[in-house]
């Protein structure tokens, strides 16, 4: 199957302390948090499209990550849901995938997993059973314990039929709705059923000092 990416790199490092865009650190392995996220999807025959969404300010700083010829570059918007339509307008292939350029620890097992599913799935997206118990709190008391057996953490990539996510952005942008993820959008504006693929807690977004 052909698939595009979006590639989300529009973030800033406040919350690792940084005083740059994350994707610039470079790791242990000597390679930027950017190179690390893109290389996966270079090597994929199957990725067919990346679109690199990027600050506005910062396309000269992505241009020497941009030399294989699948890659273009396109602006984000004011929000994490924006950046994400505006990289949707370029995709050009049936299937898209979408990934936080600040998660590079995905496996090339974990890409092979989704598109797998793609075969019967409209839409899926790896996710990491929750290991702590989880609780809901009103007005600084506990209420319930939920059960765990059925919390799953969601991560990136998620995956579906372009037109399928297309519509419910264009949809969440009428109604001004602003989802945690984009699977929320689908399960908001659509009936289609999202699949889990099970992932592991190696496949982190760097987010905090920790994780660099």
């Amino acid at each position: 199957m052909n698939y595009s990416l979006i590639l989300l790199a529009a973030g800033r490092g406040s919350r690792t302390k940084l005083d740059y865009n994350k994707v610039f650190y470079k790791l242990s392995d000597g390679q930027t948090v950017l190179e690390k996220s893109l290389s996966l999807f270079i090597e994929d025959q199957d990725c067919r499209q990346i679109v690199l969404v990027c600050a506005d300010g910062e396309q000269e700083l992505m241009a020497p990550y941009c030399k294989d010829s699948k890659i273009e570059i396109t602006t984000g918007g004011a929000t994490r849901q924006d950046s994400v339509y505006n990289g949707l307008k370029k995709v050009n292939n049936e299937y898209v995938f979408i990934h936080d350029g600040a998660r590079p620890y995905l496996e090339q097992s974990q890409i092979n997993d989704l598109k797998e599913t793609l075969k019967t799935e409209r839409a899926c997206l790896l996710m990491v059973p929750s290991v702590d118990t989880v609780k809901v709190v009103e007005n600084g008391y506990v209420k319930c314990t939920l059960d765990r057996s059925t919390l799953f953490n969601a991560q990136t990539p998620q995956c579906f039929e372009t037109e399928l996510i297309r519509d419910c952005h264009q949809q969440a942008q009428k109604k001004q709705y602003i989802g945690t993820d984009d699977a929320s959008l689908v399960e908001v504006f659509s009936e289609v059923p999202i699949k889990l693929v099970e992932s592991s807690s190696a496949n982190k977004k760097i987010t905090n000092p920790s994780d660099l």
